[in-house]
């Protein structure tokens, strides 16, 4: 077996147990990552119970907590390559650099059609998570003490 088709098997099996583990708890990997309390201890933010959105292409979860004003946070878990690909672009668009944080790691300030907010990808030995905060209540501080609680417990 050729180095690609080996890629491809390691890719399979590695989604495969992670839509299995997805059927056999019937809750989004992403949303076991944060509970409300430690959102809220953590932001300050009080959110609603997070629920799993629609595939993404490159997602292998995503969860999304309404709170006051317009605020969401959302928290999508990627594989690499899609990661790195959305990483490579905020750093072309003028991302920072967050240290700290996985092993690596860029944040962005949100726009007009998120309300403000900031946007964290981060890289880790495990593959990748994004962390927004969207609505004026998403600042970077808030942002990256979400994606350090997820980073401590994935």
């Amino acid at each position: 077996m050729n180095h690609s088709a080996r890629f491809v098997v390691a890719i399979s099996v590695l989604v495969g147990g992670a839509l299995e583990a997805h059927a056999q708890s019937g809750t989004p990997t992403a949303c076991r990552l944060l509970s409300r309390a430690t959102i809220a201890k953590a932001t300050g933010l009080a959110v609603h119970k997070g629920k799993g959105g629609p595939p993404i292409s490159g997602s292998l979860s995503n969860c999304t907590w309404e709170g006051p004003h317009g605020t969401r946070i959302v928290v999508t878990v990627a594989d690499v390559p899609h990661m790195q690909t959305t990483m490579d672009s905020q750093v072309q668009s003028g991302a920072t650099k967050i240290d700290g944080v996985g092993t690596n790691a860029v944040g962005t300030a949100g726009n007009a059609e998120t309300e403000g907010g900031y946007n964290l990808s981060v890289m880790d030995a495990k593959g990748g998570v994004a962390v927004s905060i969207l609505g004026n209540s998403g600042t970077g501080e808030r942002t990256v003490a979400l994606a350090k609680i997820i980073e401590s417990h994935r």
